[in-house]
């Protein structure tokens, strides 16, 4: 049988006599160190000796697991510097690593990071579980350069060195690819959830794709979880903490048919109250925690040369309200020119308080909501909607996510070579009900969904190391198919929310005899009435890619790769509206081509020429339901018997009925196909055992996308990196100190990013309402003509002080535009001329120029325990986080700081104290009108856990 195989499959009747030779496994583990540490050359026979070596110390990391399973101390010796900072364990489906090799599965194989001409991270699983850090946000607090851009669960992002922020775009591939046990995820929110028993994160900086995979532009985070085994395992965890926390975990599996299927099953189940109670209904609390999910793998051995892993994981769909978490403030009154920011009285504070407008009239608020009551106390601006804690809205809904998905991975153990495959499906789901931050009936049934399924093959073909040229080469496949949902709905309150001022004075300040028809005219324009928005997007992707490493000499290697890929994309887009509630009387009579059904009047309400019967008869049905005009044998004469303030009147309900309608699509395609390559260059040298220099050129062209704006093609362009990185990676085992460090340059051409586009529609209603500053945005997907980051970035481990480790990275990052001549202004400068303004030069949104990580861990044994407190920590020097870069959008610099106090007892069980935030850091988002505060406040709770 092959060794690796005979390795793998101890029975578990011999485990016993097998646990006999622990003291000779651990000696010959600590001779793997000491070879790989010496840096011998790479020729074939000191290659299989290290392969051999390895796989010995990955049987002692197992053999000890197992006698920690049978009631040894499981604690870590006081010799040995904690692995959780310094490697990341290997998986069965890997070649294992020697002990204290600080390892890397960015580049799908096990690498030294001194091997590696990349700038590369890994945070083991040991370390996110010792205080808890289980989710992206978390997760990319313990490693530089890399942040995750907080949002709900479909909206959130990662960026990696300042690139590729952006929220509600599956239009468009992310700028950061997130792989997880080799499967690359199309949307990076389908990442955006609870992980639970992972091995290793790594993250990898630069344009990405020749070793596999979906290519990224900006780089990739992998998460790798435990896989299935022959050894027996389980072990389980429970925390109780603030908030009504309650977060389970249990991990097992082990043989179903001694060396030939082994599982592993894991699940996690979290629940907790959100730091933010709804002051209309304290039921309902923000960024709760309703999760469970649970993943099975099994590991199948027929044969000494083939094996195959099956995974199959599933979130069912719970609700979560990570919506709303708004906390209003004054819009000022005037812009830097003088002029009044609100003329019109548009703003929240004007229609509940009044406003003055540019001659100095003052106009009260809107009696409709003025004296309202809610849960029996008048509702008021000033103690229900402005400042802080004032969260009162009446949708309570949330969001609700599903995910779920399988895998297929075959390996082929051929000679000279490993010969992968690997197929997998992912579904995910995602509903949001949205509310306009008020307990009015305004906004009902609005927000969004997502429906989204992708199938990726891939297969792969990897040349065993030993020799002068070790390669890979595959094909890689990917389908997806997303379909998007908008809809608006609105309730009763909504017409006198979003009527002008022009058109609530017309229906109620001003309508004197006529006031009652008025309100009934504001009701009954938006009430019930909802438009449907759909976009369907099918994109089809196939690569062919390569990457080789010539070992020129013992200390010289050069490290080349390629990657074509061909895109083929469709994106489909309709609006509808889909009901009309009390008002279809009033619809218009068609939209952008879209009948509607309605009746022609003029400005002034009175009847257009050319109108039907049917048309006739439904003016003549408004002006009998609203005013009690007699109806008549002839058509529109009840109607036109109404005064010219009645048919103004009229006009105006149509007029705020369209308004809130806007443009209709009756279903428009874009195309978009595509040859993109990504290429990489890499030079290493090794100058000795303690220092190796890379200079490396990455190209990336990551994929444009089909798009329509406003009705109308308006196609992505594909992003073009140039990623140039000279970087030094140092191991002095002697000091207990690996440092690698690295410069990089990136130049971004066409530049994917969100951008403000005109709404030709909305502003054209405005302009036509008289409103001030008519010009209207809509968000879409677009092209910045360049941008550029460049920085350092450093990353090490220290483990010279006995049981302590401690784990540091930083960055200082310049990311900026070069060029963006037409970027949207920012709320605070809508008085200047012209749509656009130039914001070249400035820094991207969401990118901090200095960021951090400090970590570490001490264990003590004594008397028969282990006590142990580790503490991370993660600085953000300050950030703009708007897309527009607005003055208000600065988010203040600081740091977040987890900590974690807890003894182990002999048998593995484990108490452990976390708090997470431990300083109570709640900078975060704010903004022209508003601000989001940290949805994560200091948090504390006790953890047991142990073995069974």
């Amino acid at each position: 049988m092959h060794k690796q195989a005979q390795f793998r499959h101890i029975p578990r009747h011999h485990a016993s006599r097998t646990l006999r030779l622990l003291p000779v496994v651990a000696l010959l583990a600590g001779a793997g160190f000491s070879a790989q540490a010496a840096g011998q050359a790479a020729d074939a026979g000191v290659a299989e000796l290290r392969a051999e070596i390895a796989r010995i110390q990955a049987e002692n990391a197992r053999l000890k697991e197992a006698l920690a399973a049978q009631g040894a101390n499981a604690a870590t010796p006081a010799t040995a510097p904690a692995a959780s900072p310094a490697t990341a364990a290997a998986t069965p489906e890997e070649e294992p690593q020697a002990l204290g090799a600080v390892t890397v599965r960015g580049r799908k194989k096990i690498e030294t990071l001194k091997e590696v001409p990349l700038s590369i991270s890994v945070v083991s699983g040991q370390e996110l579980d010792r205080e808890l850090a289980q989710d992206l946000s978390a997760i990319t607090k313990r490693g530089a350069n890399v942040q995750f851009n907080q949002n709900n669960t479909r909206g959130a992002s990662l960026s990696v060195r300042g690139l590729g922020k952006r929220s509600f775009t599956e239009t468009q591939d992310p700028s950061v690819g997130v792989v997880v046990d080799g499967v690359s995820y199309g949307l990076s929110q389908l990442a955006n959830f609870d992980f639970y028993d992972v091995e290793s994160v790594d993250v990898t900086r630069g344009p990405q794709g020749t070793l596999g995979g979906k290519g990224a532009s900006s780089g990739v985070v992998s998460i790798n979880t435990r896989k299935p085994s022959f050894y027996p395992t389980a072990d389980y965890s429970i925390t109780y903490g603030q908030n009504e926390t309650v977060i389970g975990k249990a991990n097992l599996g082990g043989p179903v048919i001694d060396e030939l299927l082994a599982w592993r099953g894991s699940f996690i189940v979290h629940r907790a109250r959100g730091f933010y109670d709804n002051n209309f209904d304290h039921n309902y609390s923000l960024y709760n925690k309703n999760r469970v999910s649970a993943r099975t793998q099994f590991l199948f051995t027929p044969t000494s040369t083939f094996n195959a892993r099956i995974s199959l994981d599933v979130e069912p769909r719970a609700p979560q309200v990570q919506n709303g978490l708004t906390f209003y403030k004054n819009q000022p009154d005037r812009f830097a020119d003088g002029s009044l920011t609100d003329p019109s009285g548009t703003s929240t504070r004007a229609k509940l308080t009044g406003f003055t407008n540019a001659s100095g009239a003052f106009t009260g608020p809107r009696a409709w909501f003025n004296g309202r009551s809610f849960n029996g106390a008048p509702y008021t601006y000033e103690a229900n909607y402005i400042g802080d804690d004032n969260i009162n809205f009446n949708e309570n809904q949330g969001q609700t996510v599903h995910n779920k998905g399988g895998s297929a991975e075959l390996t082929w153990d051929l000679p000279g070579h490993t010969f992968t495959s690997q197929s997998a499906v992912r579904i995910y789901s995602f509903d949001a009900h949205n509310d306009e931050g008020t307990p009015f009936d305004i906004s009902r049934n609005g927000g969004g969904g997502v429906a989204y399924r992708q199938f990726t093959q891939e297969f792969k073909l990897k040349s065993k190391p030993g020799g002068v040229l070790d390669y890979t080469a595959g094909l890689f496949h990917i389908r997806t198919d997303d379909d998007i949902a908008s809809k608006s709905g609105w309730g009763s309150d909504a017409g006198a929310w979003f009527a002008t001022t022009a058109q609530y004075n017309t229906l109620e300040r001003n309508a004197g005899a006529n006031r009652g028809a008025g309100l009934a005219l504001l009701k009954d324009s938006l009430d019930d009435l909802i438009v449907k928005g759909d976009t369907v997007v099918h994109t089809r992707s196939n690569a062919l890619f390569g990457n080789a490493t010539w070992h020129a000499s013992d200390k010289l290697n050069l490290t080349g790769g390629l990657r074509v890929t061909r895109e083929d994309r469709t994106t489909t887009d309709t609006r509808v509206l889909s009901a009309n509630g009390a008002g279809a009387a009033l619809n218009p009579v068609s939209v952008r081509g879209v009948a509607l059904g309605g009746f022609n009047s003029a400005a002034s309400g009175a009847l257009a020429t050319g109108n039907s019967a049917a048309q006739l008869a439904l003016a003549d049905a408004i002006a009998s339901k609203y005013y009690g005009a007699a109806i008549t044998p002839v058509p529109g004469a009840a109607y036109a018997s109404l005064t010219a303030a009645q048919q103004a009147q009229v006009a105006a309900a149509k007029a705020l009925r369209a308004g809130q309608i806007g443009q209709l699509i009756s279903g428009i395609q874009a195309k978009y196909d595509d040859t993109l390559y990504t290429a990489t260059l890499a030079p290493s040298y090794r100058f000795s055992d303690q220092y190796t220099a890379y200079t490396s050129w990455q190209y990336g062209e990551k994929s444009g996308s089909a798009l329509n704006v406003n009705g109308a093609n308006a196609n992505v362009r594909p992003e073009k990196t140039h990623a140039f990185e000279i970087g030094l990676k140092t191991s002095l085992p002697q000091y207990g100190l690996v440092l690698n460090t690295d410069l990089f340059l990136m130049n971004i051409r066409d530049y994917q990013s969100a951008v403000r586009v005109v709404d030709e529609f909305t502003t054209a209603t405005n302009i036509a309402n008289n409103q001030a500053n008519p010009i209207a945005y809509v968000t879409a997907q677009g092209n910045v003509p360049k941008a550029r980051a460049r920085g350092f970035e450093i990353d090490g481990v220290y483990t010279a002080i006995p049981n302590l480790s401690i784990r540091f990275s930083g960055a200082w990052n310049d990311a900026r535009y070069v060029s963006f001549p037409q970027a949207a202004k920012p709320d605070e400068l809508a008085y200047l001329p012209g749509a656009y303004v130039d914001q070249s030069g400035l820094a991207l949104p969401g990118a901090a120029k200095w960021t951090g990580n400090l970590g570490a861990e001490y264990r003590k044994p004594y008397n028969g325990r282990e006590y142990h407190a580790s503490f991370n920590t993660a600085f953000t020097s300050r950030y703009n986080n708007t897309d527009t870069l607005s003055s208000y959008g600065w988010v203040s610099g600081g740091a977040i700081t987890d900590l974690s106090f807890g003894v182990a007892f002999k048998g593995g069980f484990d108490v452990s104290l976390t708090v997470k935030n431990a300083f109570d850091n709640r900078n975060h988002e704010p903004a022209w009108v508003s601000y989001s505060p940290n949805p994560y406040p200091r948090w504390y709770g006790i953890t047991f856990s142990g073995k069974l």
